[in-house]
Order: structure tokens, then C-alpha cells, then sequence
């Protein structure tokens, strides 16, 4: 059976739930089963389950809703992370497509090629600076920010100037910004 590349598999969820910690305590008279998995990644889900009568609760009843849990979180979180890479070879995808479009005899194709480098580039680096404002990027940048917020006008800019001509130009752009 070939397993399609583009799918979050029981299997794969599996292996991302890799370690796992139980423990249960006494809160508020009652019986809490803490249930920690910590994925490939280093990340960390927990889930807990208590009772409303203490006489009836199972340690093992509650280790297994929680992993039920956090099992459905892992699928979740899988299938984010592969959306999030399919999007992004997508992106490749366009700009390799719109390469040989430069070099076309057509100005049209020249044009909705420039203007597709220039969309996807524009979107990339607003996206980086957002990463950056939410603490997210796994690197440090060089320059100030202010140059980047510069560039990202500018590129807005000049994306704004391409639609217009676009129109005038009867030009046919597949806008995504």
C-alpha cells in the first residue's frame, strides 16, 4: 500500500506521541489524573480528568480519556504543520512557474510574471515580520525593523501601481493580496 505524502497517518501521530507522563493527585477531595505526551518536537500537550463521585474513578478510565485527547490534538497539530508546508511549496511551486515567464516575447506574460515574483515576495516578508512581532522567527535579523517596514511599503506600493496598469493594460492578474 504506498502511503499518500500528504496525509497525517495513525501511524505518524503515533510516533509524535512519544513520552508519556501520569500522575494523579488529590484536589479539592477528588482524584485528578494529569496526563503530559511530549511530542517528536519537544512540544508538550496535557489533559486532565477527575470525577464526580471519587468512589467511582478509575485512573486508567481517566489516563484514557486523556490521551483520546490528546491524540485528537496531535492529529490536529499534524495536519496544521502540513498544510502549513504544502502552502509553502506552493509558493515555490509559483515562483518556479513564473520564471520562465520573464523570458517570453509576450510583455502580458512578462508583466503577470513580474507581478507574481513581486506578490510572493511581498507576502513572504510580511509574513516573516509577523513571525517577528509574535516572537516567532528562529532566526535574529540584521536590520532595524524599520527597514523592513520600509521595504514592505514600497513593495505594497508597487504592487498597487501593477494592478492599476493591469487594468488599463487589460492584463488579467490572479491577485492574492
Amino acid at each position: 500500500m504506498t502511503m499518500n505524502k500528504n496525509t497525517v497517518t495513525s501511524e505518524l501521530v503515533a510516533a509524535n506521541m512519544q513520552d508519556v507522563f501520569v500522575t494523579t493527585i488529590k484536589a479539592f477531595d477528588k482524584p485528578v489524573t494529569y496526563v503530559e505526551v511530549r511530542m517528536q518536537n519537544g512540544f508538550t500537550i496535557r489533559e486532565t480528568t477527575t470525577c464526580v463521585d471519587p468512589a467511582n474513578y478509575d485512573e486508567n478510565v481517566g489516563k484514557e480519556i486523556c490521551l483520546k485527547r490528546i491524540e485528537d490534538k496531535v492529529w490536529f497539530l499534524l495536519g496544521y504543520a502540513l498544510q502549513d508546508k504544502l502552502a509553502l511549496a506552493s509558493a515555490d511551486d509559483r515562483l518556479k512557474a513564473s520564471a520562465p515567464l520573464m523570458l517570453s516575447s509576450d510583455y502580458k506574460e512578462r508583466f503577470i510574471a513580474e507581478y507574481q515574483q513581486d506578490e510572493e515576495r511581498y507576502i513572504r516578508l510580511k509574513a516573516m515580520t509577523e513571525k517577528w512581532d509574535a516572537g516567532q522567527l528562529n532566526f535574529t535579523p540584521t536590520c532595524p525593523r524599520e527597514i523592513y517596514d520600509r521595504q514592505l511599503m514600497f513593495m505594497k506600493g508597487k504592487l498597487e501601481c501593477l494592478q492599476e496598469r493591469a487594468k488599463l493594460e487589460s492584463v488579467d492578474l490572479d491577485i492574492r493580496i
